[in-house]
């Protein structure tokens, strides 16, 4: 007796077989193709003439790259790419942008520009003009200026070397009592930016000499003797004025106790000698310390800076504040 067995016969496609040997060859040769085709990605090399980049001025890029034969230029900015070797560029808002170069489809580099604030043109014939009509005083003689600023309309004058004007006519005067070289400074039209400073010596006050014909002969046994040296009775020099002194810190604390209204602005009448209506500046404004001292009045304040300029007989002369509010009142 004969047993059978059923066999499972596993069958191809002939279409299917020369599918997959198609398609390896393909690949062979695509392979193969890269292959002997492939250079290594070249060092990108470029670069930017301008070394301080700003605002709407126009920036040459350049590329060095050995070899390239295509360029995309991303400037980070959102604006198109552009594909020349050498090309200019213009940036319309400051900050720092990732600049980035694709040499050859396939070589890419970046790198990092920080572009500043569009630089200001100051018109220079706004800029304050004057000239000094004495140049060579002494202390106690006038001090004559002259504006020959264009379109003035209005002065601000300051001679003690700091900002602030002790004068708002167009053509002052002005008497110093202390020598040394001082500094004029010229604001016209309230336009600090166009402000003229010119320096002047100041020299000391000319001694006054004793006509010999006027000199009265007296009798010396009439004169009383000092056996010690001091002077004679009766020629006692009288002693200067001289107001008190007070530091920054003190004047700073005199300030913040204006502000919590424990202090007020007759406080401070000896420090500046009477002058309550002293022109002052504050956080590089220009006002009046009794305007300043009632802006503050009731209000939270924080000084970041005080700068006091005295005279020699301690009256000031200058102030200069920046403070700013810490409460919302």
């Amino acid at each position: 007796m004969k047993t059978s067995s059923n066999k499972t016969n596993y069958h191809l496609d002939k279409s299917v077989i020369l599918f997959f040997i198609i398609t390896i060859l393909v690949t062979a040769t695509v392979f193969a193709f890269k292959y002997v085709n492939y250079t290594p990605c070249m060092i990108v090399d470029f670069s930017f003439k301008d070394k301080e980049v700003r605002v709407d001025e126009s920036i040459e890029f350049e590329d060095k790259t050995v070899g390239a034969l295509e360029w995309k230029w991303d400037f980070g900015d959102s604006t198109a790419i552009d594909t020349r070797r050498k090309p200019y560029h213009t940036y319309k808002k400051p900050g720092e942008y990732n600049v980035s170069l694709i040499v050859n489809g396939k070589c890419p580099k970046m790198q990092k520009i920080t572009v500043l604030e569009k630089k200001e043109v100051l018109d220079p014939l706004k800029k304050a003009k004057f000239k000094i009509l004495t140049p060579r005083i002494r202390v106690g003689e006038k001090l004559k200026v002259e504006d020959n600023t264009l379109n003035a309309r209005t002065w601000e004058w300051n001679f003690e070397d700091a900002l602030g004007g002790t004068s708002k006519e167009k053509n002052p005067e002005y008497v110093y009592n202390t020598e040394g070289k001082k500094t004029i400074t010229l604001i016209v039209n309230g336009e600090l930016k166009y402000a003229t400073t010119q320096t002047i010596e100041v020299l000391p006050k000319k001694e006054e000499k004793i006509k010999r014909d006027e000199t009265v002969v007296r009798d010396v046994s009439t004169i009383p003797v000092d056996p010690i040296g001091e002077d004679p009775i009766g020629e006692d020099p009288k002693d200067e004025f001289k107001a008190p002194f007070i530091s920054n810190d003190s004047f700073k604390a005199k300030l913040i106790l204006v502000s919590t209204k424990k202090a007020s602005v007759k406080d401070f009448r000896d420090y500046l000698c009477g002058n309550l209506d002293l022109p002052i500046i504050v956080n590089r404004k220009r006002t009046t310390f009794i305007e300043f001292c009632e802006k503050i009045k009731g209000r939270g304040i924080k000084i970041k800076e005080l700068e006091l300029t005295h005279e020699k007989n301690n009256c000031i002369k200058n102030i200069v504040v920046d403070y700013k509010k810490t409460s919302l009142f």
